[in-house]
């Protein structure tokens, strides 16, 4: 947890742990959680760095997000920013979905519920 803040000032998110089933707002079963983090209101932006994946402090940050998976450089600054849910998916589509901790609704009984759909998550 971030020095100086509390739980509640963090939102649901501070409740979600690795393994907890997660459904959207639709209550449809996405996947389950793979990982959380807490957002870091200032967090580094591409601006002046080296692209993703040629190595710098994004190139490092956007691997530690997403695994080496390739998002777009804003969604990826704004997931850092606000703290996100890696959901892995049941489906074999394969791809992470990833929810920002505003998507978060609550969590309750070991189920993260999403405030949006599926589809408006990003992958």
């Amino acid at each position: 947890m971030t020095e100086g803040i509390s739980r509640d000032t963090q939102g649901p998110i501070a409740q979600v742990r690795e393994g907890m089933k997660v459904v959207d707002a639709d209550g449809d079963d996405v996947g389950k959680v793979g990982a959380v983090r807490m957002g870091d209101p200032e967090a580094v932006t591409a601006q002046g760095e080296e692209p993703p994946g040629e190595g710098g402090i994004i190139g490092a940050v956007a691997t530690a997000i997403t695994g080496g998976e390739s998002l777009p450089e804003q969604a990826r600054e704004e997931l850092e920013r606000l703290g996100y849910v890696r959901i892995d998916r049941h489906k074999l589509a394969g791809r992470h979905l990833y929810a920002s901790s505003a998507q978060v609704a609550r969590v309750a009984d070991d189920v993260v519920h999403l405030g949006v759909r599926e589809a408006e998550l990003v992958r």
